[in-house]
């Protein structure tokens, strides 16, 4: 129960200096409620860490004073309530469509699924099980966020920590794991809300903006990633709320737009490379704007998210930290290597995510059938030109067609990247299919996505040259290539990269409601992203809906192992379960790939402390350990041997690890 009146009044805190801003947007006064949440959740964690009190005591006595604060403002702006004449006015608009309502119903139905997914699957997902969870639970039985002394690999200390401070900030507050995708889904309905408010400031009518929203939501990874401890969601909501605040509204909003992209850098690095379309859009509204975003930009840095780069300059002398995780993919621009690049990232966006070849084939041949009836209607019916009938069938294609295109597609890079003598390698290997399973590791934006969002910046761009379409649109238009471009210069190809491009798709998502203005192609275009989503969700990798051990809210969490692929991950936590109380220190000589969660056991109960490889005897006698944890990879084999040499008896936990157990008498306690 404190866990929980800990998070509700953080939430309240949001809501109450949001809405003493007195915004005249429901959608505005939520963005900056979530932003408020973030930075909220962020500062407290900051601020208690020297102190070691990110605890329930100390978040209690942060979280009150914050909550007074708010309150006092709030009663000293004449306790203003939430703009909903705006709001109440587009939901009868959605209400009146039934296609409009049933997207949404069937979004919604999506979303708690989501949730439910997040809220009753144990985690085991590979990056979250390495690092993600693992730093937060270091840093909560630490107390707050610490340098962790012989880290496996650089990505627990040197990465950008503000998505791992909500978690941490759940983890002390409940004593649980339970929320540990809590941050990643609230990032979705901020993206989602985002995006139906930029596309609304576009200029774009209700629907098409609101359906804008529900396509987003049906794109395989931003489904997928929604009941993870990732962070690509976290990062991208940011620059996602900063484009709606900065599309239009008061100076306030322009100011809190620069917070969020201050916030952004202190979630994921990559977040730089949209900030040349952020300074675009900002100086298109004018000097003043520029300077009051640019102002909001260094306070959101300083208060919240510059703080991961003065741990790396305190403890690394860079700012960057030394690199791990990092420098292996870092390159120069070069040709062709540059291009080879750029050409992979969209070969692994070319995403059937959950479609197999007898169903591509069926939409394919509806697709055909649809267009000809439309091209039809259109044609007889509206009493419309032959171009028109054309141009409206063959919009209505699209979905259906889609998944063939995309195999054209990629098709196409793989031929290109093989004449420029470094062929694409996809989820199948070189010349690899691609990929059609629903796993966040390997999914990207599915079919639509797929063809719409890279024939966005062309349509956008004939439209603006027309004279048809703003100048913003064109700047959103232009952040995935950009995106793309500046990725390709400075990485090394690796098939985790479409991750990166969620935070430029959501920033583009505004246009997608150009799809949303006629009847029939919207008709089309909810049919079948809908199905997609549906088969997503349920057909998930890590939590099928339909798996050997049950539905995923039934399964234990080494079952959850083995439905993510990972049975060797489950077999050695099987054994370590075993041999080791749920209370113990454990000591740890990992490899930087090791899933360092599972040793501390659901709810973090175990502490764990990281040893080298060399002395790892003496370290464990220092810090009064019973039990040492040790990769079984060749560089650390060293390790057991010593072990062993001092009387430590040995086992092995599956194939991971090696759990090596103290003579009787010589633990103590965890020091």
């Amino acid at each position: 129960m404190i866990g929980v009146a800990l998070i509700l009044a953080a939430i309240l805190t949001s809501l109450l200096a949001s809405s003493s801003l007195r915004l005249g947007s429901l959608v505005s006064t939520l963005l900056v409620a979530y932003l408020a949440f973030v930075a909220n959740l962020g500062l407290v964690t900051l601020v208690l860490s020297p102190f070691r009190e990110v605890t329930q005591g100390g978040l209690a006595v942060a979280e009150a004073a914050l909550l007074l604060a708010s309150i006092s403002a709030w009663l000293w702006r004449n306790r203003p309530g939430l703009p909903l004449a705006a709001a109440k006015v587009a939901a009868r608009s959605i209400a009146s469509s039934p296609l409009t309502l049933f997207y949404l119903l069937a979004v919604l139905v999506a979303l708690a699924y989501e949730l439910f997914l997040g809220l009753t699957v144990p985690p085991n997902n590979w990056d979250s099980l390495t690092y993600h969870l693992a730093k937060v639970a270091a840093w909560a039985h630490h107390g707050g966020i610490y340098w962790i002394p012989n880290a496996p690999t650089g990505r627990l200390n040197e990465f950008q920590p503000l998505a791992e401070q909500q978690n941490l900030f759940l983890f002390a507050a409940t004593h649980r794991d339970v929320l540990y995708a809590l941050p990643q889904f609230l990032a979705e309905l901020a993206i989602l809300l985002a995006v139906y408010g930029s596309a609304r400031r576009l200029g774009f009518e209700v629907r098409a903006a609101a359906c804008s929203a529900f396509l987003l939501a049906t794109f395989p990874l931003i489904a997928l990633e929604a009941s993870t401890a990732q962070n690509d969601l976290v990062v991208a909501s940011l620059p996602a709320a900063a484009v709606c605040l900065l599309l239009g509204g008061p100076d306030i909003e322009t100011v809190v737009a620069g917070v969020a992209v201050g916030m952004s850098v202190g979630a994921k690095l990559t977040a730089v490379l949209v900030f040349p379309a952020l300074v675009w859009l900002t100086l298109a509204r004018g000097r003043r704007a520029f300077v009051l975003a640019t102002l909001g930009t260094v306070a959101g840095f300083v208060a919240v998210g510059g703080w991961g780069f003065v741990l790396n300059v305190m403890h690394t002398g860079h700012v960057l930290g030394y690199g791990d995780g990092r420098t292996e993919h870092t390159t120069s621009p070069g040709y062709p290597r540059s291009l080879v690049t750029a050409l992979s990232i969209l070969y692994e966006t070319m995403d059937l995510s959950a479609l197999w070849h007898l169903l591509i084939h069926l939409l394919f041949a509806l697709g055909v059938v649809a267009a000809l009836l439309v091209a039809a209607y259109v044609l007889l019916r509206r009493r419309s030109g032959l171009r028109s009938a054309l141009v409206t069938g063959g919009a209505v294609a699209i979905p259906f067609v889609s998944p063939v295109l995309v195999m054209a597609g990629g098709a196409i890079l793989a031929f290109l990247t093989r004449r420029l003598g470094t062929p694409v390698r996809g989820t199948g290997g070189a010349y690899g299919e691609l990929n059609n399973s629903a796993s966040e590791d390997s999914a990207a934006f599915g079919p639509i996505g797929g063809v719409v969002l890279l024939a966005a910046p062309v349509f956008v761009a004939a439209g603006y040259f027309a004279r048809r379409i703003d100048v913003r649109q064109l700047m959103l238009a232009c952040v995935l290539p950009v995106f793309l471009i500046l990725l390709s210069l400075e990485t090394q190809f690796n098939s985790w990269l479409p991750r990166f491009l969620v935070l430029p798709v959501v920033m583009t998502a505004p246009l997608l409601a150009w799809l949303f203005r006629d009847r029939l192609v919207m008709t089309a275009f909810i049919a079948v992203s809908v199905l997609i989503l549906g088969l997503v969700v349920t057909r998930d990798i890590t939590k099928p809906l339909e798996s050997p051990f049950g539905h995923p809210w039934q399964i234990s969490w080494s079952q959850a192992l083995i439905d993510d692929g990972q049975p060797l991950a489950a077999a050695a936590l099987v054994e370590l379960d075993r041999a080791v109380p749920q209370n113990a220190c454990v000591g740890a000589v990992f490899n930087g790939d090791s899933p360092a969660y599972l040793v501390y056991g659901r709810d973090f109960h175990r502490d764990l402390v990281y040893l080298r490889v060399q002395g790892v005897d003496q370290a464990a006698k220092d810090a009064h350990l019973g039990y040492v944890v040790v990769s079984t990879n060749r560089q650390q084999q060293p390790a057991v041997r010593e072990l062993r040499a001092a009387g430590w008896t040995t086992r092995r936990l599956g194939v991971y690890w090696t759990l090596a157990e103290a003579p009787a008498g010589t633990a103590e306690s965890c020091a």
